[in-house]
């Protein structure tokens, strides 16, 4: 394969990776192991290469590892890769806490060997943050701005599995979770208080019918507001507005009856009772919320591209 096109971006210095990745007819621009974030923005303003290939020579990759990654990116230029060592197995607690939050199921998250086009890295070359969590955000960043991450297997190990320390490192990891629940907290209001004004609009009616009309309309306003929010300010989603609506719809729906089913179902295993249904319905509300989250966001506000992965 032709590797021309490809710049290889190396932080820090390895003289015979260096080498080998300028044999295989690679451009290899060599950085030191700090101002990562303004060595990326140097690279794309100065570089003429249509594919980039970024690591760190200390890293414990070889040229072999980084051609395969530079045959996945110049196979399909649209999404961004990078090289996941050989780890364990089984996923860690960490590892799955930060799947659950970024979307992204990459297993080596502390690799610092990615692939981007000069397209992505363009839009991610804006990227900010302290060196320590550069290459983390990198992903993070791809994500935001409707790029699919996909992984690609490497020979070299990585030593040890990524531990607590990804899930504290960056900031951007949480910033999607952050303003999904301060919409949902403003939806919330949204229903409590249109609830109250529509009971007073309607008093003049029977309590029974009263309250089911504020319910309802409360709940309407409330689901438009849920869905506005999400759409604009927390996923930043370009998907189709009728797709996106039937979807959110459907899984609106699909929570209300499951929030019935399992609090009905579970409490009556236990004996049923108000205060027994009332502390099943928190709980049952909180694992909904936490999957309508990841729902929300890998398939209701899905791009109509499908780049998201």
């Amino acid at each position: 394969m032709n590797y021309e096109n490809c710049n290889v971006l190396l932080f820090g210095q390895n003289e015979n990776l260096e080498q080998e990745l300028k044999q295989a007819g690679m451009i290899v621009t060599g950085f030191p192991d700090r101002g990562l974030c303004e060595s990326l923005k140097n690279a794309y303003a100065n570089s003429r290469a249509n594919f980039f290939l970024t690591l760190r020579a200390d890293d414990g990759f070889t040229s072999a590892d980084v051609l395969k990654v530079a045959d996945a990116l110049i196979a399909d230029p649209a999404k961004v890769y990078l090289g996941e060592r050989v780890l364990p197995e089984k996923k860690s607690l960490p590892q799955n806490i930060y799947g659950f939050l970024s979307g992204i199921e990459a297993r080596d998250i502390t690799t610092s060997l990615y692939g981007m086009s000069r397209e992505s890295l363009g839009l991610i070359s804006c990227i900010k943050g302290k060196d320590k969590a550069f290459f983390q955000n990198l992903p993070l960043m791809a994500r935001s701005k409707n790029i699919a991450v996909e992984g690609v297997c490497v020979k070299s190990p990585a030593g040890t599995a990524p531990g607590w320390g990804i899930l504290l490192s960056s900031t951007k990891l949480y910033q999607v979770f952050i303003k999904f629940s301060i919409a949902a907290f403003i939806a919330y209001l949204v229903d409590i208080g249109t609830f109250y004004i529509f009971q007073k609009l309607f008093s003049g009616m029977d309590d029974e019918f009263k309250i089911l009309t504020a319910t309802v309309l409360s709940r309407i306003l409330c689901s438009i507001a849920t869905y506005l929010l999400n759409r604009g300010a927390v996923f930043n989603s370009n998907a189709k507005s009728t797709g996106a609506v039937v979807r959110f719809v459907i899984l609106a729906v699909g929570q209300l009856v499951a929030s019935w089913l399992l609090v009905w179902g579970i409490g009556s295993l236990l004996g049923g009772g108000d205060a027994v249904n009332t502390m099943l319905k928190v709980i049952v509300d909180l694992v909904i919320f936490l999957a309508s989250f990841t729902i929300q966001r890998d398939w209701v506000f899905k791009e109509s591209k499908g780049l998201l992965k």
